[in-house]
């Protein structure tokens, strides 16, 4: 591999990282929002999530052509770019692999956590509704470890995906 082409991917990776880094930001910004209830700002950041993951795309599509420009752009892999990098770089893309790989374990945390906060808050409503209209027979919210316990009464809500 050539040294311009390892300069190429190097600065690849740090774009990469960077919008991983603004990825993680917009998840902790939509956690915010869900416990604002700010729609609002929850529709720009929906915008901002799928801006940045299809720029991460395009970088993918872009190492791929900087690594082998025969390689099919969907059968890109990361390792296999790793796998590649010369023996004298192979520490500093190291650090760089391993940074990607934290952003993106702390983004699924993230995201995760923001999907069960969106069940969670539909399912008390649903059961304060199912309450309310006398549809729910269970006769307590929560459980003893302080989790909403489901009463089997009907969905009047749900999470759209």
């Amino acid at each position: 591999m050539e040294a311009f082409t390892v300069d190429t991917i190097e600065k690849l990776f740090y774009k990469k990282i960077m919008l991983y880094n603004d990825l993680l930001y917009c998840f902790e910004e939509e956690r915010k929002s869900l416990i604002r209830i700010d729609l609002n700002k929850l529709w720009g950041i929906s915008k901002e999530k799928d801006e940045i993951c299809a720029q991460i795309k395009s970088i993918r599509r872009e190492m791929s052509v900087a690594v082998n420009p025969e390689n099919e752009p969907d059968a890109f892999n990361l390792n296999l770019v790793m796998d590649l990098i010369p023996e004298k770089y192979t520490d500093k893309f190291k650090k760089l692999y391993l940074r990607i790989l934290k952003l993106k374990g702390e983004i699924e945390i993230l995201r995760k956590q923001n999907i069960l906060y969106i069940d969670d808050s539909l399912e008390f409503l649903d059961e304060m509704i199912s309450i309310i209209t006398g549809e729910s027979d269970s006769g307590y919210i929560y459980n003893d470890r302080c989790h909403f316990n489901k009463s089997g009464s009907r969905s009047f809500l749900a999470r759209e995906v």
